[in-house]
C-alpha cells in the first residue's frame, strides 16, 4: 500500500469527522475569498470607471473614502498647465434614491469629456446645463425601475429621466448622471466639488504633469487614476480589517485541523507502532501525517473557494452593493485561497506529525 493509499484510507476511516473538519476550515477560506474579493472589487471597479472616462489624473482633498469638498475654481489653475488636454469638475455623492438605500450620483460639468464618455442605449443626454434632467446608468435604471420619461427624486427635488447610458464600467452603470450645478444646489454645496478629473495630452509624461499639478495645487492630493483607490486611507483600512478578520478565521481553522490530526494520531498509535516495527522510516510516518493534514485543507480550500464565490454573488445582488462595486473573482484570488489552505495544512499537521515520530514501537504494540 502506497503512502497516498494510507492517507486516503485514514481520512475515510472517520468520514463524519473528516467532513466536519473540511467544512470548518472551508468556511474560514470562504471568508478570506469573500472579504478579499470585496476589497479588490472596490479598487478594480473604480479603476475601470476612470479608465472608461479616459481620466489620467484625479485631484482631491483628504485621503478618506469620501473626498472633502473644495472650491470649484481650482480647476482653472489646472487648465493653465502645459500638457493638460482637459480638466473638469466633478461632484460625487452617495445618496438614498427612492427605494434604493445607496446610489452614486455624479454631478458633471456641462460640456466636459465626462459626458462624451457616456454611450446612450436609450433616450438622450440633457440638451443643456439648464435642463432639469438626469441620465441613468444601465444598472441604476434596473435598480430604480425607471425609463426615459419617468421622474426620479433626488433629495427634495424631482428630475426627469431623459436617457439610459452604458458607462463601460460597473460603477458608471450603477450611477445617476446630472449637470454639476443641479447637484450642487440639491446638496447645498454651491461652488463646491470633490474631484477634478484630468486628461493628459497624448505623448505627454503623466508623471511630470502630475508633479506640475501638485506644485500648482498645494495641499491637494494628485493621483494617477490607477492609484486613487490604492492611496485611499479608507480603502487601506477596509483591506486591513479584511486581512485581520481572515487571519482570525484561519487561526481558528488551524487549531481545528490540528485537533483533528492529534485525535487521529492517538487513535492509531498501535498502527503507527506496527508500521515502524515493519521498517517504515519515521520520516515517512511524518510525511503521511502531514499529507493527511494538507489533503484535508486542500479539500477545504476548494470548498471555501466555492463558498466564497457564492457569497460574493449574493452580496453583489444586495441593495447596498448593487451598482457600487463588482466583487473581484480572479485566478490570483483563487490561488491565494488555495495557497493559504495548503499553508494551514502544513502548519496544523507538522506538530502532530513530529509527535508521531517519537512513538516507541514496543509500547505502542502493547496497546489493545
Amino acid at each position: 500500500m502506497t503512502l497516498l493509499d494510507f492517507t486516503l484510507k485514514n481520512l475515510l476511516r472517520r468520514p463524519i469527522r473528516t467532513v466536519l473538519t473540511v467544512m470548518g476550515i472551508g468556511v474560514g477560506i470562504g471568508a478570506v475569498v469573500a472579504l478579499l474579493g470585496l476589497a479588490r472589487g472596490l479598487s478594480e471597479s473604480w479603476n475601470d470607471a476612470y479608465k472608461a472616462r479616459g481620466t489620467d489624473l484625479v485631484v482631491r482633498k483628504g485621503s478618506g473614502l469620501q473626498a472633502q469638498p473644495y472650491d470649484d475654481k481650482a480647476v482653472q489653475d489646472v487648465r493653465q498647465i502645459p500638457g493638460v488636454a482637459a480638466a473638469t469638475n466633478l461632484l460625487v455623492e452617495t445618496l438614498s434614491i427612492e427605494e434604493v438605500p445607496l446610489m452614486v450620483v455624479s454631478g458633471r460639468e456641462w460640456g466636459s469629456y465626462l459626458w462624451d464618455a457616456l454611450e446612450m442605449v436609450e433616450g438622450r443626454k440633457p440638451k443643456d446645463a439648464a435642463e432639469r434632467t438626469v441620465v441613468l446608468g444601465k444598472l441604476a435604471a434596473e435598480s430604480l425601475n425607471k425609463k426615459p420619461g419617468d421622474t426620479v427624486a433626488i433629495e427634495s427635488e424631482e428630475f426627469t429621466v431623459v436617457g439610459i447610458a452604458d458607462g463601460k464600467a460597473f460603477v458608471e452603470n450603477g450611477s445617476i448622471f446630472m449637470e454639476l450645478t443641479h447637484l450642487q444646489r440639491v446638496m447645498q454645496k454651491e461652488g463646491k466639488i470633490n474631484f477634478i478629473n484630468i486628461r493628459v495630452q497624448s505623448g505627454q509624461d503623466i508623471a511630470k504633469i502630475q508633479q506640475a499639478v501638485q506644485q500648482k495645487l498645494v495641499g491637494y492630493r494628485v493621483d494617477t487614476a490607477h492609484d486613487v483607490t490604492a492611496n485611499n486611507d479608507g480603502v487601506k483600512t477596509f483591506e486591513a480589517m479584511n486581512w485581520g478578520t481572515s487571519a482570525i478565521a484561519l487561526l481558528v481553522g488551524t487549531f481545528g485541523v490540528m485537533n483533528t490530526m492529534f485525535m487521529s494520531v492517538f487513535e492509531r498509535t498501535r498502527e503507527i507502532g506496527i508500521l515502524i516495527a515493519l521498517g517504515w522510516r519515521r520520516a515517512r510516518i511524518l510525511r503521511m501525517i502531514v499529507f493527511e493534514s494538507v489533503a484535508l485543507c486542500v479539500g477545504a480550500g476548494v470548498l471555501g473557494v466555492v463558498f466564497g464565490v457564492v457569497l460574493l454573488k449574493i452580496l453583489a445582488a444586495t441593495p447596498f452593493m448593487s451598482g457600487k462595486l463588482e466583487p473581484y473573482i480572479g485566478l490570483d484570488l483563487i490561488g491565494i485561497a488555495l495557497g493559504l489552505a495548503i499553508g494551514v495544512g502544513l502548519l496544523s499537521g507538522l506538530y502532530p506529525a513530529l509527535h508521531c515520530t517519537k512513538i516507541n514501537p514496543s509500547l505502542a504494540l502493547r496497546q489493545g
